[in-house]
C-alpha cells in the first residue's frame, strides 16, 4: 500500500540533489573558470515482494559539466592566465596529489610560490612553481612558459583529457581523476586574462523554480496519498 509514498520520497530525493547542484553553480557565478554541472538520472527497477509488478525509482548516479567556455576578460594582471581551448591547469592538493582547475587568477605568495586564489601551488614540470622576488618581468607566452628578466622561470603544468566528463569535481574549483592526462595541444594561455564562469544565470534561475515546483507538487501527492491510507486505515478499523 505504501508504494506510491516510496516512490514520492524516491522523486523528492532526487530533487533536493538536483536543487543543491543548481545552487552551487549560482553560487560559483562569479567564480574564474568555474564549469556548471548538471545532474544524471536513471530508471532504477526493483521487484517488491507480494507484488506481481515491478516498481520504478528515479535514482542519481551522477553529473556531468558544461564544456562551455566562459566568457574571458583583460585584466592587465601579470599573474593572471585564461585558458583558450579544452585544457586544465595542475595544481598540488594539500595531501600531495595533483589536481586540476581553470582558474587562472593566481598571485604570489612572499616565498615566491605561484599559488591559485584558494592558495594551492600551480604546478610546473619539476613541481610547484617558484618566483624569485626579484623578478621584475614577468611574462607567460601561449604555452605556458613563464620568464623574467633573466630568462626562463618554469612552465605551467596544462594538461587535456580524452574524456573531460571523467573528472570528479572535488570543491573549490577543483577536479580530480585516475584517467591519463594528454599534452595541452589544443589549448592556448592567454595572460593578462581571467576565464568567467560559464553558468547562465537565468537558466539556473528558472530551473531553480521548475524544481521548486516539482517538489511541491509531490509534496501534494504525498500528502493526498497519505490521507487515503489513513482513510482506509479507519475504515477497515471500523469494519
Amino acid at each position: 500500500m505504501e508504494n506510491s509514498i516510496y516512490l514520492g520520497l524516491s522523486r523528492q530525493t532526487v530533487l533536493k540533489t538536483n536543487m543543491d547542484i543548481v545552487a552551487n553553480n549560482i553560487a560559483n557565478m562569479s567564480t574564474s573558470g568555474f564549469r556548471a554541472q548538471n545532474p544524471l538520472f536513471e530508471e532504477y527497477l526493483t521487484d517488491p515482494r507480494y507484488n506481481d509488478d515491478p516498481m520504478s525509482f528515479v535514482y542519481d548516479y551522477g553529473q556531468y559539466q558544461m564544456t562551455s567556455q566562459g566568457s574571458v576578460q583583460k585584466t592587465d594582471n601579470p599573474f593572471n592566465v585564461a585558458l583558450n581551448g579544452p585544457g586544465f591547469i595542475g595544481v598540488q592538493t594539500p595531501n600531495g596529489e595533483t589536481a586540476y582547475t581553470r582558474d587562472g587568477n593566481f598571485q604570489k605568495r612572499e616565498d615566491g610560490t605561484l599559488v591559485t586564489s584558494s592558495g594551492l601551488p600551480v604546478l610546473g614540470d619539476g613541481g610547484p612553481i617558484v618566483i624569485s622576488n626579484e623578478a621584475t618581468e614577468l611574462n607567460i607566452d601561449e604555452k605556458g612558459n613563464i620568464s623574467d628578466q633573466n630568462g626562463p622561470v618554469a612552465r605551467i603544468m596544462i594538461v587535456e583529457f580524452e574524456n573531460v566528463q571523467e573528472l570528479t569535481p572535488t570543491g573549490n574549483n577543483l577536479y580530480a581523476t585516475e584517467g591519463d592526462t594528454i599534452p595541452a595541444e589544443n589549448t592556448r594561455v592567454a595572460q593578462g586574462y581571467l576565464e568567467g564562469s560559464n553558468v547562465n544565470s537565468i537558466t539556473e534561475m528558472t530551473r531553480m523554480i521548475e524544481i521548486l515546483r516539482e517538489y511541491q507538487s509531490t509534496q501534494k501527492l504525498l500528502d493526498s496519498e497519505h490521507e487515503r491510507l489513513r482513510g482506509a486505515i479507519r475504515t477497515l478499523t471500523r469494519a
